[in-house]
C-alpha cells in the first residue's frame, strides 16, 4: 500500500456530514441506484466516521441505533480510493470505537463485496440474501466475536 502519512480517520462532527452525504450520493445513488433520500439515516443515536486524505473526505461508515440494536453501514469508499486498504482500516476502527464504547453486538446488511472483509472482522451471516438494489446480506458482530477473530 502506498504511505498515506496524510490519511486520519476520525468521528464525524456535525458540521462534516454534508460531505457525509455527498460522499453517499456518489457511491449509492450514482452507482448503486439507491434513492438520496435513503441515504441519510434517520435513526438517533448514531455515530459516523471518515477518513480524510488532505482534508477531503474519501471513505465513510456510520453506526445507527434502532429496533433496540447497533446498526452499522453506510460504508462507502470514494472510487479512486479502492483497493488501497483504507475501507479496511475504516472498518476496523469504526467498529473497534463503537465496541469499545460499550456495545455488545451490531447488526450489519452488508454487500456482496464487504461480506468477506466483515467476516474476516469477525461477522457471522445471520440469514439469507435478499434484494436491496443489489444483493445485501444481514450479519451480526458481537464484541466477542471482534476480539477473538
Amino acid at each position: 500500500m502506498e504511505d498515506y502519512e496524510d490519511l486520519i480517520i476520525v468521528q464525524l462532527s456535525d458540521a462534516q456530514m454534508a460531505l457525509a452525504i455527498e460522499l453517499m450520493e456518489m457511491v449509492f445513488s450514482l452507482e448503486q441506484n439507491i434513492p438520496s433520500s435513503y441515504l441519510p439515516v434517520k435513526f438517533l443515536p448514531q455515530k459516523s466516521w471518515g477518513a480524510f486524505h488532505k482534508q477531503k473526505l474519501i471513505a465513510l461508515a456510520t453506526a445507527w441505533w434502532e429496533g433496540n440494536i447497533w446498526h452499522w453501514g453506510r460504508y462507502a469508499v470514494a472510487p479512486d480510493w479502492r483497493g488501497k486498504g483504507i475501507g479496511k482500516k475504516l472498518a476496523e476502527q469504526s467498529i473497534k470505537e463503537l465496541l469499545d464504547d460499550g456495545v455488545n453486538e451490531i447488526h450489519i446488511d452488508a454487500r456482496d463485496i464487504t461480506v468477506s472483509l466483515l467476516s474476516k472482522l469477525g461477522a457471522k451471516i445471520i440469514g439469507e440474501t435478499f434484494d436491496f438494489y443489489g444483493n445485501v446480506t444481514p450479519m451480526r458482530l458481537t464484541n466477542q466475536d471482534f476480539v477473538n477473530r
